[in-house]
């Protein structure tokens, strides 16, 4: 079943949450870290983060499980200058593994 997705079959449950995140200015090549809590998710499983539409050219999400019931959202600026990217409301996502 580890090529499942390969085949169309859908996952039985996906996580879902919002959160409010509040990132700090980021420095140019440096990296933001958050969290948000997600009910159910374990480490291993696929995690998703859905910023804002608003997010500032240059930045780059990435986003794990990094302890149960919480996904880590990190932020990357590649710009060669600070971006703040204020506070806004986050979709994240689970897909157990």
């Amino acid at each position: 079943m580890a090529n499942a997705a390969y085949y169309g079959t859908k996952p039985d449950t996906i996580l879902k949450a919002t959160a409010t995140l509040d990132f700090a200015s980021i420095a140019a090549g440096a990296v933001g870290t958050l969290t948000a809590t997600v009910t159910g998710a374990a480490t291993g499983d696929f995690a998703i983060a859905a910023p804002p539409g608003n997010l500032n050219a240059g930045l780059v999400v990435c986003a794990f499980v990094s302890a149960a019931n919480t996904v880590t959202i990190r932020i990357i600026n590649g710009t060669a200058g600070a971006i703040d990217p204020g506070s806004a409301t986050w979709g994240v996502a689970v897909i157990p593994a």
